[in-house]
């Protein structure tokens, strides 16, 4: 029963190592796609003149527009709940009053 066990356990390490690289590979090869996908459609809401370029001003006229849209009091500052919803869509806010970092 041991043995059987141990062999079992031998098994199950040896296809982890076999295995392993190639599903990290293909993770990897995933996530490079998702984040090249990400980067177009932020390129594509970020040029406005629909030239293929950003200029510095339409870069810096999208993170305004970004930060005043999670600004909810108007105060001007970022604190934490409010930069919950960049960082997890369709998040909701944990407490009424946002905490200070």
């Amino acid at each position: 029963m041991v043995r059987v066990r141990y062999s079992i356990a031998i098994l199950v390490a040896f296809l982890a190592i076999q295995v392993g690289p190639a599903f990290a590979q293909r993770l990897t090869k995933n996530t490079e796609h998702m984040v090249d996908a990400s980067i177009r459609k932020l390129l594509r809401q970020m040029d406005k003149d629909k030239n293929g370029t950003i200029s510095k001003d339409e870069f810096l006229r999208y993170f305004s527009e970004r930060f005043d849209r999670l600004d909810v009091n108007r105060d001007c500052r970022l604190v934490s709940d409010e930069l919950r919803p960049m960082l997890i869509p369709n998040a909701k806010e944990k407490n009424s009053a946002p905490k200070v970092f």
